[in-house]
């Protein structure tokens, strides 16, 4: 091997080396691009929600030496008085309807297929994580491409095994050779910089090598994890156990 071709050949493996160590900072906004159907709530309560959705969500992703934690930063919470029914004499029950935006938290450990979600659920005392494994029943690279602050992006469009009729639009860049990003799309070539389907665009507005390595939140090893299938039983219990609203009693 000539000189020229060792030193490029050290340059492209001290590339390599450096955004595989390097402590990345990717701040994400989500668009969500339609209104959503609530039942059970007043009209008042579903446009104050639709209102809510129209400002774009915030998400961050850390990402170092091959482990990453991605988070949502939550909207403000608030709540709508619907009406009153007298139970008795000296009880009113007054419907309240709330919303929380609760704050996604996703682990991704450079040894494992899959990815851990973090699931809490205050009113009925459940906390639990959830791991999966990104299962697609189509990938398909496609040729076109974009610039995303200023960085070229290659296109993927990807489904899901359970819902195979949703295409969604991947684009990562290869100039930052990591395999990373939001959610389950984190098995590409390259960052995960966009990501589009019919119903919202999450896409990257700012990147930077800003991350620490304690921004990498860890796993609560006190806390249980359901896997695949029993994770999926476990969501089916929970969801039958959660009220979409609350009702408060106040004695008279």
């Amino acid at each position: 091997m000539n000189l020229f071709n060792r030193i490029l050949l050290g340059t492209v493996i001290t590339f390599g080396s450096i955004y595989s160590a390097q402590h990345l900072k990717v701040e994400y906004e989500r668009t969500d691009l339609h209104d959503t159907k609530l039942s059970s709530v007043s009209q008042e309560f579903q446009d104050k929600v639709n209102a809510n959705r129209k400002i774009p969500q915030k998400f961050i992703l850390y990402y170092a030496d091959g482990n990453a934690f991605y988070k949502s930063i939550p909207k403000a919470s608030f709540s709508h008085n619907a009406g009153e029914t007298r139970k008795d004499e000296k009880t009113v029950l007054h419907k309240k309807e709330i919303y929380k935006d609760d704050e996604l938290k996703v682990y991704y450990h450079k040894k494992d297929k899959g990815f851990y979600g973090y699931y809490n659920f205050p009113n009925i005392k459940e906390e639990f994580y959830g791991y999966k494994e990104s299962k697609f029943s189509q990938i398909d690279y496609k040729e076109e491409t974009i610039q995303i602050d200023n960085y070229p992006c290659k296109l993927v469009e990807v489904s899901f095994e359970h819902m195979p009729a949703t295409i969604y639009k991947i684009w990562y860049t290869e100039d930052i050779p990591i395999v990373a990003g939001p959610n389950g799309f984190n098995v590409f070539p390259g960052l995960v910089l966009r990501v589009e389907c019919d119903t919202f665009v999450l896409t990257a507005v700012k990147i930077s090598n800003d991350g620490k390595l304690s921004d990498i939140e860890k796993i609560n090893p006190k806390l249980k994890i359901y896997k695949n299938e029993e994770l999926d039983a476990k969501m089916k219990d929970v969801m039958e156990r959660v009220g979409k609203t609350s009702t408060e009693e106040i004695k008279l």
